[in-house]
């Protein structure tokens, strides 16, 4: 009754309100939770995603926890279920937290995907994956190993133990060189809480525990800042290799003054638009091909049926003799 009565005493403007909220409504809206909010990575991700939502005419959400904190990316989560958005993607920092969560979406009718890193064991739909984690693990030890040799000790700082995608990555390093590098020492294993001055002290703390340390590989783009750093700060540019996966912008100028060697990673904006072109499919009810084409997205894209995985590509590397080219 009071809709009727304000659109008789508004006349056209209230019909033209309602009109323009139920067009609103049609459009398909996707919902991005990254493992956190601002870092270069993730706002390329985000630029990239938008481009995707204005080509098909998606409304894109991105938000994510001001740090890599399990119980705040879930508030985040379940803030955009009850908005009751089409499509919720998320990059989770911890998988046990998020899995109730993506059930009850499930249950309410909401599409759940994840991308950049997987919920495996959750009822997420599919993943929508920058590289295959083996793949990924083994190019960034296959270029250590040639830069730092076939002995050489190196040590691994990750962000939150939580992120079963770093994991994954450790792992396939670890298989890596148990199965083809024997000789190669990986001296320890450490997790920081998303900050690069923690990396910066456990990066510290291995130069100074192995003076004779070959490497050292940051798994997250969180920890490369501070990598870098203690390179710098304790004068061992071009000595020790140094690299991680990483965003190039993150990382170019560690990469020109060799206080970082090299950086492993993918476009992240390509991923963004992916996963947004991913999202509409799926609320659209579409099923993807074997090697879908997305239109506005030059990559090789690959759709794994069996492991129900959206893939993107094929590592890349960045040295100093090309990061300069990227800009994200």
């Amino acid at each position: 009754m009071k809709r009727i009565l304000k659109s008789t005493v508004f006349g056209l403007a209230a019909v033209t309100i309602l009109a323009g909220s139920a067009l609103s409504q049609d459009k398909v809206r996707v919902a991005f939770v990254p493992q956190i909010q601002g870092i270069p990575y993730y706002v390329a991700m985000e630029e990239g995603a938008e481009k995707a939502a204005e080509a098909f005419g998606v409304e894109y959400i991105q938000q994510g926890p001001t740090s890599t904190n399990a119980t705040d990316q879930l508030r985040i989560f379940e803030s955009f279920v009850s908005q009751g958005v089409n499509v919720v993607g998320v990059s989770p920092v911890d998988v046990e937290t998020l899995k109730p969560a993506i059930s009850k979406a499930r249950a309410e009718g909401i599409h759940v995907i994840t991308s950049d890193a997987d919920a495996a064991g959750s009822e997420r739909e599919f993943y929508v994956a920058q590289a295959m984690d083996q793949d990924l693990g083994y190019t960034i030890l296959d270029e250590m190993v040639e830069r730092a040799g076939t002995d050489a000790k190196i040590a691994i700082i990750s962000d939150a133990p939580t992120i079963a995608s770093l994991n994954a990555w450790i792992a396939a390093i670890k298989e890596r060189a148990e199965s083809k590098y024997p000789d190669v020492e990986i001296v320890s294993v450490d997790h920081t809480d998303g900050t690069a001055s923690r990396a910066f002290q456990f990066a510290t703390d291995a130069m100074t525990r192995n003076p004779d340390l070959g490497g050292i590989i940051g798994i997250a783009s969180t920890t490369c800042p501070g990598i870098g750093q203690a390179v710098e700060a304790a004068g061992k540019q071009g000595q020790i290799v140094s690299a991680g996966f990483c965003s190039p912008n993150t990382v170019k100028d560690y990469v020109l003054n060799d206080a970082m060697t090299y950086s492993v990673l993918w476009n992240p904006a390509d991923l963004g638009y992916l996963t947004v072109w991913a999202g509409k499919q799926v609320a659209d009810g579409a099923s993807f091909e074997v090697e879908p084409k997305v239109e506005g997205l030059d990559a090789n894209v690959r759709w794994l049926e069996e492991e129900k995985i959206l893939l993107l590509g094929d590592p890349m590397v960045f040295t100093k003799d090309n990061i300069e080219q990227f800009d994200f």
